[in-house]
């Protein structure tokens, strides 16, 4: 067909041969003649431009050379793209190559719905997660490999389950270390132990106590009293006949342990007797009698001899 179009669209002229030839053509059939071809005019360069199909037009006939008796069978509804995608291998519509049908993708990517696309992702969720195969930047496929066990003997407080870093809670940890205590009074201060957890060893509180010159009382710390066992009070309770003074027992700790008595003076007409005040005798006024010694009316008056008015107060 292309050879039938080039030899239609030559000019006659093109042929080069004279009328003489031709008479003798006719006369003498052996005459031979020649045919040359001149260029081609710029009119058929034209012509082929403006008429003829481009490769890849819209005019429906690209790769026409390719096609044979069913070129007429077929359209372009199943070239439902505008491009062919990366990861893809594709066809051209045999009546339009700007349109494209997907045939195949390259792995992992997988064909679906006409395009290439990626398998389900696998998102990285858990602790220990990790990504063995992209599709692009989407994870395809991964690997966990679960945190193991601590050694139970290390816990000071014992074990419990946690995460495995998998979205399991079958691995066995230490329970935490916490102070067993979080606040305490003025004037004190906190009493610790060793406790080891899965992060390792930590100083934990476990009470308080108050500082030194302090002791506790009701929960708080109060300053220690002056500690006083009342030496020199030997009588528990008060004396007889007697002016006295008192001293109460009292700790450190400002706590009391009774009340002690001590002889200040003895009353008129006693004396003092170790710790005691006891009546007087003649001799304790200094009067001797070798008979007796005479009391009136509670009233030492030495002995008949040394009565007189005057000592009798008469």
């Amino acid at each position: 067909m292309k050879n039938f179009i080039t030899f239609l669209v030559l000019p006659l002229a093109m042929i080069g041969f004279t009328s003489s030839a031709l008479a003798s053509d006719r006369v003498e059939h052996n005459t031979s003649f020649s045919v040359s071809l001149n260029p081609v005019s710029n009119s058929y360069q034209i012509a082929k431009a403006t008429f003829l199909p481009d490769r890849y037009d819209d005019l429906g006939l690209s790769n026409y050379d390719t096609l044979h008796d069913d070129y007429n069978s077929t359209n372009c509804d199943d070239y439902t793209r505008t491009s062919c995608p990366s990861v893809g291998r594709c066809e051209r519509c045999p009546f339009n190559a700007k349109l494209y049908k997907v045939l195949a993708c390259v792995a992992p990517y997988l064909l679906s719905d006409g395009d290439c696309v990626c398998p389900p992702a696998k998102p990285l969720v858990c602790t220990n997660d990790k990504c063995t195969k992209y599709c692009g930047s989407t994870c395809i496929e991964k690997t966990c490999t679960p945190t193991p066990s601590v050694d139970v003997n290390k816990c000071t407080n014992g074990t419990q389950k946690c995460d495995n870093g998998c979205c399991s809670n079958t691995r066995d940890c230490c329970k935490p270390c916490s102070h067993k205590i979080t606040s305490k009074p003025e004037n004190s201060h906190y009493i610790t132990e060793k406790c080891v957890d899965d992060d390792g060893s930590h100083d934990i509180n476990t009470a308080w106590e108050c500082n030194s010159g302090y002791h506790e009382k009701n929960g708080e710390c109060e300053k220690d009293c002056i500690a006083n066992n009342c030496s020199g009070y030997p009588h528990s309770n008060p004396p007889s006949n007697a002016t006295y003074s008192s001293c109460t027992i009292t700790a450190t700790n400002c706590s009391t342990d009774g009340v002690r008595y001590k002889v200040d003076s003895c009353n008129d007409g006693y004396k003092l007797s170790g710790d005691s005040c006891v009546l007087k005798t003649c001799e304790d006024d200094g009067l001797y009698s070798a008979t007796a010694c005479y009391n009136a009316d509670g009233k030492n008056y030495g002995p008949l001899s040394y009565w007189t008015k005057a000592n009798m107060g008469l």
